[in-house]
């Protein structure tokens, strides 16, 4: 990467704060528990009508998931500007059945991907979870979603970005957890995996560089549910898990966030963010140590 273009001096801001503040020694969070459903009854229901088991193959639990994430990438498509899908439930039957295979004008945003890939990983008995990745400034309107997956055979979680179709490699060519991730990318020592972008992608280097400042600048903080299953943002009363910094105020930074997106938002969102505004004052802020987060169980 040219570290004398915008791009490049923002990536060098981006991986410096996220190799400054990279202490996740916090305390066990009180109650901390994680569950990983891989039995509800609705995955029958996925597996039957679009063939997940085929998709996936026959091989280890990584390539089963390297074979489901492409596979969501090619056939639910990403529109970052689809800002007319909330009607959808956020399930993974009800996005597949809106989405699959119909095109960018059906595509979704991060999220709504990442939850069908999730939850198809659940259907075949792999723990995952979905992640919410978030950048350190709060006048930054860009976060992004993506999915780890505990791959057995590796005996550790895996990050995939079915958006992308991209999971991190460190030089050995070893898959990278989401905090792997993050504390090679702080030392500017990663590699994505070689179909990112198609082979005759002249632009390629160029590419991978855009996508590691995007997810240098993303991963800063992250949040994940406790309870994750088909619906895993429906489910009544679900709590939600902060990985943080030590160093980093988290709730001074959402308030920020909503109060930059009141003052920047067209005149018929602002109401909608000044109800998030309240909410995140009154948050409960669960703040989980690095072992929590790589806790199956």
């Amino acid at each position: 990467m040219d570290t004398n273009s915008s791009n490049g001096y923002d990536y060098l801001m981006h991986i410096g704060a996220l190799k400054v503040f990279n202490d996740f020694s916090y305390s066990n969070c009180k109650n901390f528990a994680i569950e990983h459903d891989i039995s509800n009854n609705q995955y029958l229901a996925i597996k039957e009508k679009y063939n997940i088991e085929e998709v996936a193959g026959t091989g280890g639990d990584f390539s089963k998931a390297a074979n489901l994430l492409r596979w969501v990438h090619n056939n639910i498509l990403h529109n970052g500007s689809a800002t007319d899908v909330e009607f959808v439930p956020k399930n993974s039957l009800s996005i597949l059945n809106y989405s699959f295979g119909k095109g960018v004008e059906f595509g979704v945003y991060c999220r709504l991907q990442a939850i069908v890939f999730t939850e198809c990983c659940l259907s075949l008995g792999l723990a995952a979870r979905t992640i919410h990745c978030l950048p350190f400034s709060p006048n930054d309107f860009e976060s992004h979603v993506v999915s780890m997956v505990y791959i057995n055979e590796l005996k550790k979680w895996v990050l995939f970005d079915s958006s992308n179709n991209a999971y991190f490699m460190n030089k050995e060519g070893v898959p990278l957890s989401p905090l792997e991730a993050r504390g090679n990318l702080g030392n500017d020592d990663i590699t994505v995996n070689s179909d990112l972008w198609p082979s005759n992608n002249t632009d390629i280097n160029s590419k991978i560089g855009n996508y590691k400042n995007y997810m240098a600048k993303n991963l800063f903080y992250m949040k994940f549910s406790k309870i994750n299953t088909f619906g895993t943002d429906l489910v009544k009363d679900q709590i939600t898990y902060h990985l943080i910094p030590r160093g980093f105020d988290v709730q001074t930074r959402e308030i920020a966030y909503c109060e930059y997106a009141i003052r920047n938002s067209p005149e018929h969102l602002k109401s909608d963010w000044m109800a998030h505004l309240e909410e995140f004052k009154n948050q409960k802020i669960n703040v989980v140590s690095k072992e929590e987060f790589l806790r199956i169980e």
